[in-house]
């Protein structure tokens, strides 16, 4: 089993498989956050070219070396593809988003990005069940968390469906650099590894 300093740079299942972000994945990686609905709710400023998404991508490279953070591209399989044809059209390997995860010593948090194309087919809950599935696998890791904005309902939603349990709102938490008015009221969500001490 992989520990967390060795992450899976491929994830597979049944219609995506994770991988490894790379540099080289700008173009697509850029055209699939070129859409005001998919940025409207994220806590990162939109970027505004390839020439951007490059630079951000190089950061993940580091950043996985590090062990800190994972990134990997959301790709299409036959089977997806045959499910939301819209999306596989979209560009390079039929990358229709990226996900990470960050690591906080005993815990994780995780956010993803998925093309607006993408939208209505359950992939975006597909590709967190596999991070997930992944991390839930790694005895270290006790607990694994995850943010939505308080007015973005269909993350909410993604995130029940994948068994995490809402621990409640936190009052003007994040700043949405596409949302005007300030910091925004965060609703937090969380999967915790049940205690499996001996008893005394």
């Amino acid at each position: 089993m992989p520990g967390l300093k060795d992450p899976p740079v491929v994830i597979e299942g049944a219609r995506l498989r994770l991988r490894r972000s790379t540099p080289d994945d700008a173009g697509p990686v850029y055209h699939c956050a070129a859409h005001a609905e998919v940025m409207k709710h994220l806590d990162w400023p939109a970027q505004r070219s390839p020439a951007e998404a490059r630079t951000y991508l190089e950061g993940c490279e580091q950043r996985w070396r590090a062990g800190t953070e994972f990134h990997w591209v959301i790709e299409l399989k036959p089977a997806g593809a045959a499910v939301a044809p819209a999306a596989a059209a979209l560009g390079k390997a039929g990358i229709v988003g990226s996900i990470a995860c960050r690591m906080h010593g005993h815990a994780a948090d995780f956010g993803y990005l998925l093309a607006h194309v993408a939208w209505g087919h359950g992939l975006g809950t597909e590709a967190a069940a596999l991070l997930v599935g992944w991390l839930q696998r790694q005895p270290q890791i006790l607990r694994i968390w995850a943010t939505a904005d308080i007015d973005n309902l269909r993350s909410e939603r993604v995130l029940e469906k994948l068994g995490l349990a809402r621990e409640g709102v936190m009052r003007k938490a994040t700043v949405r650099p596409q949302l005007a008015g300030g910091p925004r009221d965060t609703v937090l969500y969380a999967w915790v590894r049940e205690d499996t001490r001996p008893a005394a």
